[in-house]
């Protein structure tokens, strides 16, 4: 006689339903992360200026806390998933939403030529620093990137071009956050002790500090007027975000569709150019190009007055901040240990070359 054993598993929810328990958890430390952002932070903050942290940082950080510390329900996990992989697409798709690609002309030629200078020089330098076997390629993009342009903000926009993993994502971020960190306070220090100009330490701060909220600190920390220079230096830097990205993502792409095909068939050929973008990409650029052309309209609800640029960027900061909070769940810290303590210093080598070959070019100028 023969028994049959039945096992019964508890019923999951199916459909929508299942990505609910993790996007309450992504939420509520997006929540969290924002609301610790706008705390006082004596003396950056005193006078009204931005948090040196960015909410982003924070997300990571507080999502890679949690998720070590506890055991979380297995059904947060498709959540979680979901956050990170779908709503971090559609904030970068947003996010071209601030990008006016005539304020790269606006900002004026200076601005703009030091701008490119830092960016090939920090990607040339990490792409050394791959060819050399000293840091993982995609870190190693991701770093420069990062160290490039605008810290945390480029890292995320271009993590899912190149299918970056989540601990590079979140070792990146932390390690340029760390850095920007240290040159926000240490900056003004110096500048004071070379008796720097507002203009030129605005400039210095501007090429040389990743995130914009630490340069934004650092730049009003040393005077109104250099705080002035600062921002308008670091807008340069991140209009230049969206060619950057492209430029990576069609790098990446044919790479890999070269690999693709030299497998299938023993020889490559040339894909097709809107084969080699996400679709992401693509929406990005295309924001970019309405708000550039003035066609991201203001217009009343009611008594309610909608601003679309502001609100695309409210909407693409808080979906960002959620996925970075997905990414940082989904972070092990054995997993950066395995990274080691090399990118962060080939990390810090990189920007005090181009601290360095910023002060440079000033003095030569200044001639």
């Amino acid at each position: 006689m023969t028994t049959t054993v039945s096992t019964v598993r508890p019923a999951t929810p199916s459909g929508v339903g299942r990505y609910v328990p993790g996007l309450v958890v992504v939420v509520l430390i997006a929540a969290c992360a924002v609301l610790l952002s706008e705390l006082p932070f004596p003396p950056f903050t005193v006078s009204g200026g931005r948090h040196p942290l960015e909410p982003v940082m924070l997300a990571i950080l507080l999502g890679m806390i949690l998720s070590n510390a506890l055991a979380l329900p297995i059904a947060c996990a498709p959540g979680i998933k979901f956050a990170a992989k779908k709503l971090l697409p559609l904030g970068i798709v947003l996010l071209g939403a601030r990008l006016d690609f005539m304020a790269v002309v606006r900002v004026g030629t200076l601005a703009i030529v030091l701008s490119v200078l830092t960016i090939a020089v920090a990607l040339f330098l990490f792409g050394a620093f791959v060819k050399l076997g000293l840091v993982p390629g995609k870190l190693g993009v991701l770093l420069g990137v990062g160290t490039a342009i605008c810290g945390g903000t480029a890292i995320v926009a271009t993590a899912p071009v190149i299918e970056a993993d989540d601990s590079d994502v979140s070792f990146a971020v932390a390690t340029v956050t760390v850095l920007g960190l240290v040159a926000m306070f240490l900056l003004p220090l110096l500048g004071h002790a070379m008796h720097m100009t507002d203009r030129a330490f605005g400039i210095w701060a501007g090429l040389s500090i990743h995130q914009t909220p630490q340069v934004v600190a650092a730049g009003f920390a040393y005077s109104e007027p250099a705080g002035d220079s600062a921002t308008i230096v670091k807008l340069a830097r991140v209009s230049l975000l969206a060619p950057v990205v492209v430029a990576i993502g069609y790098a990446y792409a044919r790479r890999r569709a070269a690999g693709d095909n030299a497998v299938a068939s023993g020889a490559t050929r040339a894909p097709r150019l809107l084969s080699l973008f996400p679709t992401f990409v693509l929406g990005f650029l295309l924001m970019a190009l309405l708000r550039t052309l003035g066609w991201l309209p203001s217009f009343s609800i009611g008594s309610r007055h909608v601003n679309t640029v502001a609100l695309c960027d409210q909407v693409s900061r808080y979906l960002i901040i959620a996925a970075m909070a997905a990414v940082g769940l989904e972070t092990r810290f054995h997993a950066l240990r395995r990274t080691g303590s090399r990118p962060f210093l080939l990390g810090a080598v990189a920007s005090l070359v181009i601290c360095a070959m910023v002060i440079g070019v000033l003095a030569i100028m200044s001639r």
